[in-house]
């Protein structure tokens, strides 16, 4: 070629190498042509735990989808901020990631107070927003829920126990918006449909210890069922749940084997209502929990049945990334309206069983899981309830 330089040359075929290795070898991912993710969570305080083990789940996902080619052929790479429990802190941090870091999404949040934070800033700056946990079925255009709405764990939970366990119950709960105004108004409504009878409603404000005067009002009524939803403290609450000697059978959606295994014994018998469980037989579970005691085997001490403890909040902060990059695929890129687009109706084989978005609210298409504490702290499934569409209770915007 005339006139070109040996420098010059030298740069042609060095460049003309590299793109022919990229063209061979598409897993290759290069570490400057990334595309980010942002974790906003609890990472210091009283969540700090779920905060941290949401982050080690995310790290899972990530390595697999990059050791998978990436997403769009790039490098997905986390940006991780501490919320710290803060509202206003969750607002700032969450400006960082989508307008410094420039992150697509942002995944984490333990709390719905972060939640409406992080989407306060999402819908402005373009971006999505992944959490991981259930809700109170709150629906909007930049929101995905990777777990259940609160009809997808009320209406089906409250049809089987009035079925297969008793027909009275009481309610406790933690006096929150989310617990009051929905789901323990939706419980009530699904009991009462399925023939059972609601003695009472009990609401506890955040930072009560003290449930023996509630507890002794309870069991003088005698009810079948006494449903808790105690948010800050569950673990205290079932510790003196047992050592009143409460006969009716307790029901939850906030027990997974970590809280079993702390409760030393007293969370044994009890019900629990989920989307996932470590002891979920699924080819997919078994190779999270495996590599997740390889991991993080240092995080924690706590074990059940030989593995570390996992939440079920960590099986949604992994499914959430791994949605994410299908909705990539399928959407054809990273603008948040072509995973916008890839998200409608994107399946996936979680941990948890099969799974799929649902399209026009936001959330997953995924089965109830009935569970109940075993002797050694794990939680044996006994019932699969069938997938059922999830219903926009709470507001929603078009962001």
């Amino acid at each position: 070629m005339p006139g070109l330089s040996s420098i010059n040359r030298r740069r042609l075929l060095k460049g003309g190498t590299a793109a022919a290795t990229a063209l061979a070898f598409p897993g290759i991912l290069r570490a400057a042509d990334t595309v980010r993710i942002g974790f906003l969570a609890p990472l210091s305080g009283a969540l700090a735990m779920v905060g941290q083990s949401n982050q080690n789940c995310l790290t899972l996902a990530v390595d697999e989808i990059n050791a998978g080619g990436g997403i769009a052929g790039r490098k997905l790479e986390i940006v991780a901020e501490d919320s710290q429990m803060s509202t206003k802190t969750a607002v700032d941090k969450a400006r960082k990631l989508y307008t410094q870091d420039n992150v697509i999404a942002v995944t984490g949040m333990v709390l719905p107070s972060e939640r409406e934070a992080v989407l306060s800033v999402a819908a402005g700056a373009q971006g999505l927003v992944l959490y991981p946990n259930f809700d109170e079925g709150r629906c909007h255009r930049h929101l995905i829920t990777t777990g259940h709405a609160a009809n997808q764990s009320t209406a089906p939970v409250a049809k089987w126990l009035a079925d297969n366990v008793g027909k009275t119950i009481a309610i406790v709960a933690s006096d929150l918006g989310t617990y009051r105004d929905t789901l323990g108004r939706m419980f009530k409504a699904s009991f009462e449909r399925a023939g059972g009878q609601v003695q009472s409603i009990h609401y506890f404000p955040f930072g009560t210890r003290d449930f023996g005067p509630v507890l002794q009002q309870i069991q003088a009524a005698r009810p079948d069922i006494v449903w808790h939803a105690i948010g800050d403290d569950p673990i205290t609450f079932i510790k003196q749940y047992a050592s009143f000697g409460m006969k009716p059978q307790l029901v939850t959606q906030l027990a997974h084997e970590s809280i079993a295994a702390a409760t030393e014994g007293a969370a044994r018998g009890v019900i629990c209502v989920e989307s996932s469980f470590m002891s979920v037989d699924t080819a997919a579970n078994k190779a999270l929990i495996a590599e997740h005691d390889k991991r993080f085997a240092g995080f924690t001490p706590r074990r059940v049945r030989g593995h570390v403890t996992m939440l079920p909040h960590n099986e949604r902060t992994y499914v959430a990334a791994k949605l994410l990059a299908e909705a990539v695929r399928r959407g054809g890129g990273v603008g948040f309206e072509e995973i916008r687009k890839g998200m409608a109706d994107a399946a996936l084989d979680a941990p948890r069983g099969a799974l799929r978005v649902d399209g026009a609210s936001g959330h997953m298409l995924c089965d109830t899981l009935i569970g109940r504490v075993a002797p050694d702290a794990g939680i044996d499934v006994v019932e699969r309830l069938a997938a059922i569409a999830p219903a926009c209770t709470g507001s929603s915007g078009a962001g």
